[in-house]
Order: C-alpha cells, then sequence, then structure tokens
C-alpha cells in the first residue's frame, strides 16, 4: 500500500497544516502553563522535580527527602526515580532553568524522530508510508503526549529506549537491546517488566543473564557517583510509596481504585503483572518458537511476537502504581504499529472495532469527572484484553484456506 508521490505529498502537507495551525499552538501553550503549587507556580513541574533533585545531587543533599517530621519520619520528595539519573539531571541543573526545559524539549523530540524514523525504515516498503502517516496523526491526536509535554515528564526517552531495545534484538543484537532495556530500567523501573516478552514468551535466558549483567555494571559505575545509601532509600521508601498507587485523577493506572489500602493496592499490582505474565506464557504454548520469533520487515511473519510485545507494554501500564497520563505515550508508535499488523491480515470486523476504540481510548483527552477521568485507563484495559483474547484464540492469523501468497494485503 505505498502511496504515490503526489498522494504522500499531499497527505504530509495535510499533516503538517494540522500540526502548524492547532497542534502546535495547544502545546506551546501547555508548554508554557505554569502549574499552582506549595512553591509557587512552576512551568513543567515533573521536570522541574528533576532539576531540583539534580541541584540537590551537586551539594550532596538526599533528593529523596525533604527532611523528617515530628515523629522522626522521612519526609518524601516528589522526586521518584532511581539514583543512576541523578548525574544526567545534575548537567541540566548547571544551567538556568528555562533553558534547561527548552534543552529537555528539544532532546526529547529529536528521540521520539529518531525512533520513528527507525520505526518506519524496519517496516516492509510498501507499508513504510502507511505506517508514518498514521504515526504522525496518532502523535498529532494524542493527548498524553501534550500532557507530557506540559508536565516535562521522561517517558518520550523511555519508549524510545524501549523500541530501540525490541529493534535491536530483531536484528540479532542482543547484548545491544539488553544494554538499552537496562538503561530504560535504571531511568524508570517499569521498564523492565518487559521481560516477560523477552524471557517468558522468547524463553530466551541468555538475553535474562545480559540484561542482569549490563544492569549490574550500570549500577556499580554509578556508584562512583551516587551514594549507595541512596540505592538503599529508594528501595525502602520510595518504591514501596510508588507502589501503593495515587488516587489522583490523572492516574491511569488501575490501582487508583485501591489506593485507599496501600497493602491491598501494591498485592493487586504485583498480581496484576503476575497474570499478564501467565497469560503470555498462555500465548507461548499456543504458538511453535518459530511463530514467536520476531524478524524483519515488521507487521509481517513475526506478527505474534510482535503483538505479544504491544500486549506486554499495554498491560504493564494498568497495573503500575503510578501511570500519569503522560505515560500513555508509551502506546503512540505500538498503536499504528499495531494497525498495520491488522491491515496486513483478514481480521473480522469486530476485533478491530475493539481494538480500534482502544486505541482511541489510550489517545484521548481524560477529565476530571467519573469515568471520564480514566479514559486512557479504559483504552488500556480494552486493547490489553482484545490483544490477550484474539493471541489465545488465534484470531489473528490469517484463514487456513487461504494460499500464503492471498495472506496479507498487497499494494496495488
Amino acid at each position: 500500500m505505498k502511496f504515490p508521490t503526489p498522494v504522500r505529498i499531499l497527505l504530509l502537507l495535510l499533516l503538517v497544516l494540522i500540526g502548524w495551525n492547532y497542534w502546535l499552538h495547544s502545546a506551546w501553550e501547555l508548554y508554557n502553563k505554569a502549574t499552582r503549587t506549595d512553591s509557587g507556580e512552576l512551568h513543567n513541574v515533573d521536570f522541574f522535580a528533576y532539576y531540583n533533585a539534580g541541584s540537590r545531587f551537586l551539594n550532596n543533599n538526599n533528593p529523596y527527602f525533604w527532611g523528617e517530621d515530628a515523629q522522626n519520619n522521612p519526609i518524601l520528595s516528589d522526586f521518584i526515580y532511581p539514583p543512576p539519573v541523578l548525574p544526567i539531571f545534575s548537567l541540566l541543573s548547571r544551567i538556568p532553568y528555562d533553558l534547561a526545559r527548552l534543552v529537555w524539549l528539544i532532546t526529547y523530540g529529536l528521540g521520539f524522530a529518531c525512533i520513528l524514523g527507525w520505526m518506519v525504515r524496519s517496516f516492509a516498503p510498501e507499508w513504510r508510508d502507511v505506517f508514518l502517516m498514521l504515526s504522525l496523526t496518532l502523535t498529532l491526536a494524542s493527548f498524553p503526549l501534550l500532557s507530557l509535554i506540559q508536565h516535562g515528564q521522561v517517558d518520550i526517552f523511555i519508549i524510545s529506549l524501549i523500541l530501540a531495545s525490541f529493534l535491536s534484538y530483531v536484528r540479532k543484537n542482543r547484548l545491544l537491546a539488553a544494554i538499552l532495556l537496562a538503561v530504560a530500567t535504571l531511568i524508570k523501573v517499569s521498564p523492565g517488566f518487559l521481560l516477560i516478552y523477552y524471557v517468558i514468551f522468547r524463553r530466551d535466558f541468555r538475553f535474562l543473564l545480559m540484561y542482569i549483567g549490563s544492569l549490574a555494571i550500570l549500577m556499580v559505575f554509578s556508584l562512583l557517583f551516587v551514594p549507595i545509601g541512596w540505592y538503599l532509600d529508594y528501595v525502602r521508601y520510595v518504591l514501596p510509596e510508588i507502589g501503593k498507587g495515587n488516587s489522583f485523577w490523572m492516574n491511569q493506572s488501575i490501582l487508583k481504585y485501591l489506593s485507599f489500602s496501600p497493602g491491598i493496592s501494591r498485592v493487586a499490582g504485583i498480581g496484576g503483572l503476575g497474570l499478564l505474565a501467565i497469560v503470555v506464557w498462555l500465548i507461548s504454548l499456543r504458538y511453535s518458537a518459530e511463530e514467536r520469533k520476531s524478524v524483519l520487515p515488521l507487521g509481517n511473519s513475526g506478527m505474534i511476537g510482535e503483538l505479544v510485545f504491544i500486549l506486554n507494554l499495554s498491560g504493564t501500564l494498568i497495573f503500575l502504581g503510578i501511570a500519569w497520563v503522560a505515560a500513555y505515550v508509551w502506546l503512540i508508535i505500538p498503536s499504528a504499529w499495531l494497525v498495520i499488523i491488522l491491515l496486513t491480515r483478514r481480521i473480522k470486523l469486530p476485533w478491530l472495532g475493539g481494538i480500534g476504540a482502544g486505541i482511541a481510548l489510550v489517545m484521548a483527552k481524560v477529565y476530571g469527572f467519573p469515568i471520564l477521568d480514566s479514559l486512557n485507563l479504559w483504552g488500556g484495559i480494552i486493547l490489553t484484553t482484545c490483544l490477550a483474547t484474539g493471541l489465545l484464540t488465534k484470531k489473528f492469523q490469517p484463514p487456513h484456506h487461504l494460499p500464503d501468497s492471498e495472506s496479507t494485503l498487497k499494494p496495488r
């Protein structure tokens, strides 16, 4: 389905006009919108937490605590990321805040553009145009991306590293894939749950060893800059706090409904991720080792593995303790990828409708009203359920009576 050059130019022109006239205005307004906090009005409030943590790191102050309360219990700060990222944030904290947040914006924008370009090149030539147009359309339509720009969060870097790890893996460079996933994990712990795909579905235990080795080496190296006690504080205080969930309506994790009981919430989060792992294991039993492989070009013979990878991404977001709206930028490029996979198979309309609804909701704007405050979460649940059910029942396989030459759509 390769577009003729005039059609390609017209579509790109239309997207550029939409981006310039509407999206860019909204993004710029949100980027410069101040948020009221206890410290006053702040631009890009989450990035300010990173910037402030980097500044405190330079002054050798523990970034995870503001001090102690009257009962001598530690008062946790708003910085919730692992210690290895502190030296990076300290580099940004050396420059004025407005310049630092602009550098941050440009850097993650370039990172997103690079991984999108790499993904485009990983499809067969006849599907590259469609994938690019879908990805750009979903990018302009994604409210989680606008939320990320407003708050300055880190999730664009995370999904870029996750997808770069996957692309390295399908190119037979397992060590680089393991290193990239380890780096993503040391920035934000949740990418480590992608081991469900690599270890349980692909059953690649060598990858697991490479990942653990990469993680260990990077952590040891970080000890040249970061006190080991901060690691202990992170494990003892910060991770349990994240794991109990958060009831704020912008949290798009199912645990926000259980945050009234930290114990129940943590058990539900661990149990949900365990259930996801079991479902992926059951899916792996339904397919041969050859069918479980992910190979280039994307969207063709390795599509079962690709669907499980996307399932792993969407399912993980549901059961994290905290998954702010911006975290759903994880699903922008994978949603376009998923559509391409479905287009290359003769998928029945109900499945297309269910997955389409899921994609629409994970891109949707949320509002602070019941039901409407969890649209991204509902979309993630629908998407995860459709993918899991379809993979278990083999609904995404081409019909058996079709010859191989007719099992995929061909460009006209």
